[in-house]
């Protein structure tokens, strides 16, 4: 029987690297998606458009599911369209946490982040938010990845900084860091959907 993985964000930088390594021989895949999506005729992921705040059309996907992987979430706020670390990645997270709640069989698996520059002590603060939430909703069922950077050569935009970042990971500060690339990210994942422990489980 294939393992039933659902990710919200599985549209996204992330959510579409863990997808593209995810074998749909072993796992059936489901993506939820504030929007439409369109996928390539090999890709076996079944791709929902979602609305997390909807509790019935949330509870329909996620009801028989093995894993739920939140990989939502913005790196940096835009005061203007109103998007703000709290409705865009604690709600999100509250929503889904909310719901598994309910089902006993279900585990979460939060990608949280390591640490960061001085300015990103908001981003930081809604990431350990959701920790403290999870790990008092879902005990026993709640994991925690804590990845750095995740760069790949398809977005330059974090490809550049990533090896750079790579390459000073001697020093105390670029190590806590932690760049990782998207395909190194993802193994580690798959690792934990396989029942096996993760080196990103743990802070540095």
């Amino acid at each position: 029987m294939k393992i039933k993985v659902v990710i919200a964000g599985g549209t996204g930088f992330v959510g579409q690297g863990i997808i593209q390594l995810l074998s749909p021989e072993k796992f059936e895949i489901h993506s939820l998606s504030r929007h439409n999506y369109v996928s390539l005729p090999t890709d076996k992921t079944i791709y929902h458009r979602v609305d997390l705040s909807n509790s019935s059309e949330l509870q329909h996907i996620i009801a028989d599911a093995d894993w739920v992987i939140d990989a939502v979430g913005i790196l940096l706020p835009n005061p203007i369209k109103g998007i703000t670390y709290r409705n865009s990645s604690y709600a999100p997270a509250k929503h889904l946490i909310n719901q598994l709640i309910r089902q006993t069989n279900t585990n979460f698996l939060f990608v949280s982040a390591n640490s960061g520059p001085f300015f990103m002590k908001p981003y930081l603060n809604a990431k350990r938010a959701v920790e403290r939430l999870m790990k008092q909703s879902l005990p026993g069922r709640a994991y925690i990845v804590y990845p750095g950077i995740i760069y790949d050569k398809t977005r330059l935009s974090s490809f550049i900084p990533g090896i750079l970042l790579s390459h000073l990971v001697k020093v105390p500060y670029f190590k806590k860091l932690r760049p990782i690339s998207r395909q190194s990210f993802s193994l580690e994942i798959q690792r934990i959907l396989n029942g096996q422990h993760s080196h990103l489980e743990e802070k540095i």
